[in-house]
């Protein structure tokens, strides 16, 4: 099976909204140990709210489904994702607080605890797949993920899946892509090795990312490495969200995959160099990735 690049006009991103706490570290606490963190971020996040949040800002029509809570930080954010671009009217309000998640960053390494809340009421909106062309699916409520997943497979939308859908057969036997970190690949296929892992996923087009940096993409048949600068990272946290939104942002332009992991390469760079899932980074920086 081979990918055929093609122009895209709107990704439809299906999955969480989450908002984070996010506590930078040295090392982890031990049993009954009261550490004192002396920096601390909150803001807006979750997978799928990352990813379409990037794509907006590189000028990629993208909206946005899943669901919030009918409180001020769901209302709130739904604020900051349309200031950025992002359509959502496949945002649903839901009787229950909003997706939380409190995230323990070590460098390369973090931890999390993450309360769902209404990222599990969301319902699919068939409307939304009248216009997307492409549909990623990034977490969230698995009858949601399958529901989107069949209508766009009925629609000859293209479905993506990140790691949430990947590991449901309900939602995976519709995909015709994945994009999932190596560790998520192994647990996908039981397959150690990643070049025959991917080859495992049977599926026209994947990414995979590499701890150390760059990522492996296959258009079906070959894979390909993709090598990018090792970093010492700052915060790891929605790294591979700006992966998504990189990778996903080349295939909108019709890129093909080896450039579109070196979109997604940059992308994660830029994020995991600052601090949370959205650090500051210029509109003109991330569109500059996107020409080059």
């Amino acid at each position: 099976m081979l990918w055929k690049a093609a122009l895209i006009l709107m990704i439809l991103v299906v999955g969480n909204i989450n908002y984070d706490i996010l506590f930078p570290l040295d090392r982890l606490p031990g049993p009954h140990e009261k550490m004192v963190c002396h920096d601390a971020l909150a803001g807006f996040g979750g997978s799928a709210a990352n990813t379409a949040y990037w794509l907006a800002r590189t000028g990629t029509r993208v909206a946005l489904a899943g669901a919030v809570g009918r409180d001020t930080l769901g209302q709130a954010h739904l604020a900051a994702l349309r200031d950025s671009g992002v359509d959502t009217r496949g945002v649903q309000t839901a009787d229950a607080t909003s997706g939380a998640a409190v995230i323990f960053a070590l460098g390369r390494d973090k931890r999390m605890v993450r309360a769902p809340g209404a990222n599990l009421l969301g319902k699919t909106d068939p409307g939304l797949l009248a216009e997307a062309d492409l549909i990623y699916l990034s977490g969230g409520d698995t009858k949601t993920l399958a529901g989107y997943a069949a209508l766009a497979r009925e629609r000859n939308a293209t479905v993506v899946c990140g790691w949430h859908g990947a590991m449901e057969s309900s939602v995976a036997g519709f995909a015709d892509g994945f994009i999932l970190n190596l560790d998520e690949l192994r647990m996908a296929t039981g397959v150690e090795d990643p070049e025959e892992g991917i080859r495992a996923l049977d599926s026209k087009i994947a990414a995979v990312t590499l701890p150390t940096g760059g990522c492996l993409v296959s258009e079906g048949i070959d894979v390909i490495e993709v090598p990018a600068a090792e970093l010492d990272p700052v915060d790891r946290t929605g790294g591979g969200d700006a992966f998504a939104a990189g990778f996903l942002g080349g295939l909108a332009r019709g890129a093909g995959v080896a450039r579109c992991g070196k979109w997604g390469n940059a992308f994660a760079q830029a994020v995991i160099m600052g601090m949370g899932a959205r650090p500051d980074i210029s509109t003109e920086e991330l569109g500059s990735s996107l020409e080059k």
